[in-house]
Parts: structure tokens; C-alpha cells; sequence
């Protein structure tokens, strides 16, 4: 019902398209935000699903018939990045058969409006009313199973516990309840001004589907069901961090492809990092001199992801999911070293690559040791920053190439 910045959805058979107001999420379907955006689903139900920036997340399971809503089975798998849910009628009739996944952690619901947060060394939940369970996958608790992981290992959290976060570190098998909230999912990405408030029932922790307000434009959204055409109320989202590098696809992957970009205005005002035969990086002018650290070792997280792998008989083009993505920056040395496991259906490929770092912040793998090409860009507040693009053969019939970037 609302979308800001650019988001994209990646269908089962791997294709994608940009989100747009009023599109219809279906189940099997991934969305992925990009830095600045921000997606809010309104769910069959009378839910809410928020979708923050630089995040990814599968719609893995959704049924919901409201004559018998007893009978639903709704699971979500959040990938990366972070990610609000307002049960509605399905996920409180069918409390045993909603779960919430993360790549470490399960989540069951109490009646909930909950926040979480994923990465791959931490996953973070909050919870804004009701209550959840979590548990570690594993040790009896499936990553395939629906409902909450129920044992000796699950801990609970209510709202009424003011200030209070659960937190799973990875290797870790038991959820910790902490206080630190500043590093809370809603300090990681803060929701826009207007993200929808759920108001519980008076002398109940339970929430009112019908009493979820939330800005205007909000608002204004949910009323399309009446075919009132309103115009949108100005929405003033929290101001993304200046990025280091614009890219994007200036060759179409597929008939009516919407996410092309002309190569010309992206070069305006940049300078070309590097283009390969569907995708292209330029760096922005920063505003500052840039001066690479001369020493230290930084590790950085996969924000953003887009690629594809390219049969080269056919012409076809199927877009890829990202995993297992690291990237090191030695500035001492000058070297970098970064890996990435891409997939689309059953093709998949392993993206590795090591290479050199110039004094200007630009980085390229190693001609012949490396078995990707990277080519890419580090700087920003204290190097915080990086993007790279990358090109990988396969096989003699296959290819995979695409582009992302990273923050520390």
C-alpha cells in the first residue's frame, strides 16, 4: 500500500520487477529493499508487513480463508536487514501454525507487533505489543516447521517488559533477554515518519486490527477499496546515508524489463568504475578529499544485491539471491578479499575474489588468481563504504554477473 525508494520483488520462477503502489504480493514472492526504501504490505488478513531498507525477505507460506481462520498457515523467512509484523486475524487464530524465521532464529507470536532484525552474526527482536517466543534452529526446532519452537531453550518476551530486547548470536544456542536497546531493530532502520502505530485493546495486550493508524498517506491508502481517488500526503523518511557510488542494469533482462537505467544520466556528474555487458558502476564526486585509512582490517556486510545468471544459448537472463557474503578490506596491505554464494532455480554459483587497493579507494581483483572479476569502490566516513561489480563464468554455456554494496 505504500512504497518509498526503490524496492524490488523476485518472483518463485526468478523474475523480478520493481514494487509499485498497489501491486499483489503473492506467496513464494521476495522483496528486496534497496538503502533508502521502505515497503509497507497490507495483509489479506487486516495485518501489517514492513519491509525497512536494505533488506530481504520471503514470503515462504500464506494461506488464510476468513471463514475458517483457524485453519491458517503463514511463514515469513527474513534474510537480511530488518523487518515489522502486526498480526491480523490469520496469525491470532492460527497462533500454532505462524512462524517468523530468521537464518539462526524461529519466531512465534502471542498476538503481536514485533520488529527483528537479522544479520549474519545477530538476530534482534523487539516487541512493540503482545508477545513472542524464540527459539535457535536446530536441535528439534526445523527451519521447515510452522508455529513456535516450544523447549527448555525458548524464551519469551511481552511488551510490558519496557527496554527489554531478545538477542541470538551465532554459534550460540540459547536467546539471551537484554537491555541494551541500541541495538535495537528500530536503531538499525529507523521506520519513516508515519510507520503505522497498532494501539492495543484497552484492559487487553491483544491488538485491534481495525485500530492500526497510521500517517496520512497511510491512511489515504487503505481507502482504494472505496475507488476514492486521493492524492498522497508528502512523506519525510529519515535521510539515508550519502552513498559512495550509483549502478544499476543499463541492459534489459527480459521483455518490459522496468529497471534499466540510462547509462548517460548515471555518468552525469560520475566517473565509470567499472560496466560490464548488463550492469554498471560509476563512483559520486565526494564532497571531501578522500584518504584511504593506512592501516587496520574492516569488514564489511552485504546492504544491497542485484544479479543475474545468463544462459548463453538461450539469451535467458534469471535473476539471483545473494548468501554467505563477506568482504575484507586490508588497508594496511592494501588488499581486499571477498565471497558470495549466488543462486537462481537450480543454477548457482560461487562468486570469490582477492585483489589490490588503490590510493584513490578503487579496488580490482587479481587477473589470473581470482576466479571472479571484481571491479569496485571503497571511501565514504572513515571507509565505511563499498561497492563492487562482479563477473563470473560458470560453464561454458553459463554466466553470472551483478553488483552490490556493503557497509561496515
Amino acid at each position: 500500500m505504500f512504497v518509498s525508494g526503490k524496492a524490488q520483488r523476485l518472483r518463485q520462477d526468478g523474475q523480478g520487477n520493481l514494487v509499485a503502489k498497489g501491486m499483489e504480493l503473492l506467496e513464494g514472492d521476495r522483496i528486496v529493499t534497496q538503502p533508502d526504501s521502505h515497503v509497507y504490505v497490507r495483509l489479506r488478513d487486516g495485518g501489517l508487513l514492513v519491509v525497512r531498507p536494505a533488506s530481504e525477505l520471503h514470503v515462504d507460506l500464506w494461506r488464510f480463508d476468513p471463514a475458517q481462520p483457524q485453519d491458517s498457515r503463514i511463514k515469513y523467512t527474513l534474510d537480511s536487514g530488518v523487518a515489522r509484523h502486526v498480526s491480523g486475524q490469520a496469525a491470532k487464530a492460527a497462533r500454532d501454525k505462524f512462524r517468523f524465521n530468521t537464518p539462526m532464529a524461529a519466531i512465534g507470536v502471542r498476538g503481536t507487533d514485533f520488529t527483528v532484525l537479522a544479520d549474519p552474526n545477530v538476530t534482534r527482536i523487539s516487541v512493540q505489543s503482545g508477545g513472542v517466543i524464540v527459539n535457535s534452529l536446530g536441535n528439534g526446532c526445523r527451519v521447515e516447521g510452522l508455529g513456535p519452537c516450544e523447549g527448555g531453550s525458548a524464551v519469551e518476551l511481552f511488551a510490558t517488559a519496557k527496554d527489554k530486547l531478545l538477542q541470538l548470536r551465532a554459534g550460540e544456542r540459547r536467546v539471551e533477554l537484554i537491555d541494551d536497546v541500541s541495538g535495537s531493530p528500530d536503531k538499525s532502520q529507523p521506520p519513516v515518519n508515519g510507520e503505522p502505530v497498532a494501539k492495543p485493546r484497552k484492559n487487553s495486550g491483544d491488538l485491534n486490527v481495525a485500530e492500526i493508524r497510521t500517517a496520512e498517506f497511510v491512511d489515504m491508502a487503505l481507502q482504494a477499496d472505496n475507488k476514492v481517488a486521493l492524492p498522497l500526503a508528502p512523506v519525510s523518511p529519515v535521510a539515508p546515508i550519502p552513498p559512495i557510488a550509483a549502478w544499476g542494469r543499463w541492459a534489459a533482462i527480459a521483455d518490459k524489463d522496468p529497471g534499466v537505467v540510462n547509462v548517460e544520466e548515471l555518468l552525469a556528474g560520475r566517473s565509470l568504475v567499472a560496466i560490464s555487458r548488463l550492469y554498471i558502476l560509476a563512483a559520486d564526486k565526494p564532497a571531501t578529499a578522500f584518504e584511504l585509512p593506512g592501516s587496520g582490517i574492516a569488514d564489511f556486510k552485504l546492504t544491497t544485491h542485484d544479479g543475474v545468471i545468463s544462459d548463453n544459448l538461450t539469451g535467458q537472463n534469471v535473476a539471483t539471491t545473494a548468501s554467505n557474503a563477506s568482504l575484507r578490506m586490508n588497508f594496511g596491505s592494501k588488499r581486499f578479499e571477498t565471497s558470495m554464494h549466488v543462486k537462481a532455480g537450480d543454477l548457482a554459483a560461487d562468486i570469490n575474489g582477492k585483489g589490490s587497493i588503490e590510493s584513490n579507494g578503487r579496488f580490482i581483483s587479481d587477473p589470473f588468481s581470482s576466479p571472479s572479476i571484481v571491479q569496485g569502490l571503497v571511501g565514504g566516513k572513515q571507509a565505511g563504504e563499498a561497492a563492487y561489480l562482479y563477473q563470473r563464468t560458470i560453464s561454458d554455456r553459463y554466466d553470472a554477473s551483478g553488483v552490490t554494496s556493503w557497509r561496515k
